[in-house]
């Protein structure tokens, strides 16, 4: 009889603080891969490469069915390109990029009780900075040159939630990027010199997908 007077007291005593334990909201974790493009990218000197690998840190709040966001990624890459062949005019060159993205954005859960397909949009402050060389053309161009750019990223599209364990989920999403910004370009003459200062405005819209891993706590 002491027994189970025990079992009924603990019972009492623990299981509202069972029932009150705190709701996860909050989710952490790295994009995995960013696919920006399937093709080759010929002549560019402040796009994105095709892939990018572990290039970012995702952070979610989940309130019901709506989500703030927030996304931070810094990628480096390399582009080699030629001139393709019999095009007179076109030139051969090298870059190296260096891009910097950060901001946020909101998604909302198409199905009411459960959050495994949503809508989302995201807004990003980004920053390309670019260095490398140029070369041929009619005018016969053997020039050195960077540029920074300074634009407004966009993403609009859908997104899956799926589980792999307990608290651990992976989150395919797929949109457009939309980008408009500003280009300073400095080019010179790699014999010659003479410095030559550009400014420009750059819009492009294309396809993306992302994959992230993140953490509920």
């Amino acid at each position: 009889m002491r027994a189970c007077l025990n079992i009924l007291l603990f019972v009492f005593l623990f299981n509202p603080l069972i029932g009150q334990e705190k709701e996860k909201h909050f989710e952490l974790g790295p994009t995995l891969i960013t696919i920006n493009s399937l093709g080759t990218i010929y002549h560019s000197f402040v796009d994105k490469p095709s892939i990018e690998y572990s290039n970012g840190l995702f952070f979610k709040y989940n309130k019901k069915r709506v989500a703030f966001r927030s996304i931070i990624s810094y990628n480096e890459s390399y582009f080699k390109y030629n001139a393709p062949a019999g095009w007179i005019d076109a030139t051969s060159g090298e870059s190296i990029n260096k891009d910097f993205r950060i901001g946020l954005g909101v998604q909302y859960s198409l199905i009411k009780r459960k959050d495994v397909i949503y809508i989302l949009t995201d807004v990003f402050y980004r920053n390309i900075y670019s260095s490398g060389y140029v070369y041929g053309g009619i005018s016969g161009l053997n020039n050195s040159f960077s540029s920074s750019t300074d634009g407004v990223d966009g993403l609009v599209g859908f997104g899956l939630k799926l589980k792999l364990f307990e608290d651990i989920f992976i989150l395919p999403e797929v949109g457009y990027n939309i980008f408009y910004g500003k280009v300073n370009y400095n080019t010179a003459h790699l014999l010659y010199g003479e410095p030559s200062k550009y400014q420009y405005t750059e819009a492009n819209l294309n396809p993306v997908a992302k994959l992230h891993l993140t953490v509920r706590f």
